[in-house]
């Protein structure tokens, strides 16, 4: 599981592996129970990528006490009668956007009653090793081509498409993995065609160093997507995002802001690329109307057919009262009898001019945690070395209340929808 961002205006920060992701989320807690007769609950989360810079946890609702990693690994024992925990982290700074996300601290209050053992992930800023890749590509036999791209895992490579065969030579981050090339139109953005090079080695030539030829069987296929229960008065924001993933974890953007397509429409991957275990991702979101908020539609599905995507009730919230540690109401009754509810609040400011540097804490509650409860509380942990103190006071917060439902991203591949309603706004510390 991972602790979430929510859909805030934020950028895709370093996240807890998990209930949530970039540009959208996903429930990954699983099932499964603790232990029994006398004996203590073991928990286990095993963190990849950069290593937290602070860790805490909580038994029940005691105080957080300072804890540290064993080999990559955080071991949590819940006494037996016990089944509630919280886990804290603080991840290293993220320099990355304007401004700069320096400090994000996540807290996953979770039950035994989730699992007993996670993989959680902070970002890694850390500069990748990179090596040469070469290529050849025609695109000749595609309409409309403007520009071809070969995506890797980073930046992509992009060429003006000139009637003759491009040879790509570039540095990309050194692995194997899959690699798109995609032909785009004169927009830049519409992907007219695409071919997928699995398992690429770089460095070294890709594709085996022969040239890739596309052909009419490479072409992109328009598709439609439904809505269904769009709030009042609203429509789909731009765009919808739609992500196409390989089954070894390479992902591909074919629609995104700005948009050049209706959002009732996208490009759907040809057929002939596609293999076991690839899968599609749509975010799209709505205005609540005049109930206000935002109402979210995260769907995974190994289909590029048409699609349906279906919102959830608005939600009405005006937000927490103004406080050092805000308690936030997430009565709500459009999950009600739902399963794989999770409630996220956020708060989030910015302190310098220039640079300025952004804070945030962001809490997640989970049903089994929560156990019908709807209140949920920024939690103190500014006495815990390492974590972040309280907004200076006349500073203005931004605040986020997020609820979720449904476990689309728990399978792999990924697979169902993903709900959840938003609310936002500010308020000024006390």
């Amino acid at each position: 599981m991972s602790l979430s961002i929510p859909r805030m205006a934020s950028l895709c920060l370093a996240v807890m592996a998990g209930l949530a992701g970039c540009g959208g989320s996903s429930n990954n807690i699983s099932t499964g129970g603790g232990g029994g007769g006398g004996n203590p609950t073991t928990v286990t989360y095993t963190f990849t990528g950069a290593a937290p810079t602070a860790v805490a946890t909580r038994i029940g609702t005691g105080a957080f006490t300072q804890a540290s990693l064993q080999s990559g690994k955080l071991t949590i024992s819940v006494p037996s009668g016990t089944t509630n925990y919280s886990v804290a982290v603080l991840c290293p700074p993220i320099t990355v956007g304007s401004p700069p996300y320096s400090n994000q601290e996540y807290v996953l209050q979770a039950s035994t009653l989730d699992g007993t053992s996670f993989t959680e992930n902070c970002t890694n800023a850390a500069t990748p090793q990179t090596g040469l890749a070469t290529l050849q590509v025609n695109a000749a036999a595609i309409p409309g081509a403007a520009s071809v791209a070969v995506w890797g895992s980073g930046y992509p490579l992009i060429q003006t498409w000139s009637g003759s065969t491009l040879s790509f030579s570039n540095q990309m981050v050194a692995g194997t993995y899959d690699v798109f090339v995609v032909v785009y139109d004169s927009t830049g953005q519409y992907p007219l065609a695409v071919r997928i090079l699995r398992s690429q080695t770089i460095p070294g030539a890709l594709n085996g160093g022969n040239p890739v030829v596309f052909a009419a069987g490479d072409e992109t296929v328009k598709q439609t997507i439904t809505y269904n229960n769009l709030p009042a008065g609203s429509s789909p924001y731009d765009p919808p995002f739609v992500d196409f993933y390989t089954s070894g974890g390479q992902g591909l953007t074919l629609e995104s802001f700005p948009m050049v397509t209706p959002a009732t429409q996208y490009p759907a991957m040809p057929a002939g690329a596609l293999q076991s275990g690839d899968y599609y991702t749509f975010y799209t979101s709505a205005s609540g109307g005049a109930a206000g908020g935002t109402v979210w539609a995260d769907m995974a599905t190994s289909s590029g057919g048409a699609q349906t995507i279906t919102y959830p009730s608005p939600w009405t919230y005006s937000g927490p009262a103004a406080a050092a540690l805000p308690a936030f109401n997430f009565s709500y009754a459009g999950f009600s009898g739902m399963p794989s509810v999770l409630q996220i609040a956020t708060i989030q400011w910015t302190l310098g001019n220039p640079p300025a540097n952004t804070y945030s804490i962001e809490v997640s509650a989970t049903e089994n945690y929560q156990n019908g409860a709807t209140s949920l509380t920024i939690p103190d942990l500014s006495t815990v070395t390492g974590f972040l103190s309280h907004p200076p006071t006349g500073t203005t917060v931004q605040w986020f209340a997020d609820i979720q439902q449904g476990s689309a991203f728990q399978t792999t591949p990924p697979n169902g929808t993903l709900q959840s309603v938003q609310n936002s706004g500010t308020y000024t510390e006390p």
